[in-house]
């Protein structure tokens, strides 16, 4: 798929699923497939784009936040404290990354309780991560 279309495609999945459903179509057609998903995906899709959003917002707040009042109550950090934090952000990263199940524990819905713990998780520890690796940015040093 060209890219102006790939483009035009998530556009459209984010700010109009309604309109994404018929570009499916039309797409699907021209390419002589089937598609996959189901009327309700690109609610899903949309429904997730803007939820994790949220989430980086949030996460990105609590980490500035966070590293301008342990500059206020602990004073400046060295450099070596915030090189710490940052490779344990990264590693926590890196553990949400590894961790999260997909296939191997993947309904036809995604709704059992084992799926969404799984969701759960890989979303804290990305949050952890992130928050972590914005405080060890915003807390002033020595």
């Amino acid at each position: 798929m060209p890219l102006h279309l790939a483009i035009w495609a998530c556009l459209l999945a984010i700010f109009s699923p309604k309109h994404f459903l018929s570009f499916q179509e039309r797409q699907t057609k021209l390419l002589g497939i089937t598609a996959a998903s189901d009327n309700c995906s690109a609610l899903v899709i949309r429904r997730a784009f803007w939820l994790s959003l949220l989430l980086v917002i949030l996460s990105g707040i609590f980490g500035g936040a966070s590293g301008l009042l342990a500059g206020q109550v602990f004073g400046p950090a060295s450099p070596r404290l915030i090189s710490t934090l940052q490779v344990i952000g990264a590693c926590i990263l890196l553990w949400g990354t590894l961790f999260v199940r997909g296939w191997e524990i993947q309904t036809y819905k995604g709704h059992t309780l084992i799926e969404m713990v799984n969701q759960w998780l890989y979303r804290t520890l990305y949050c952890i991560g992130t928050a972590v690796l914005v405080a060890s940015l915003i807390w002033p040093t020595s």
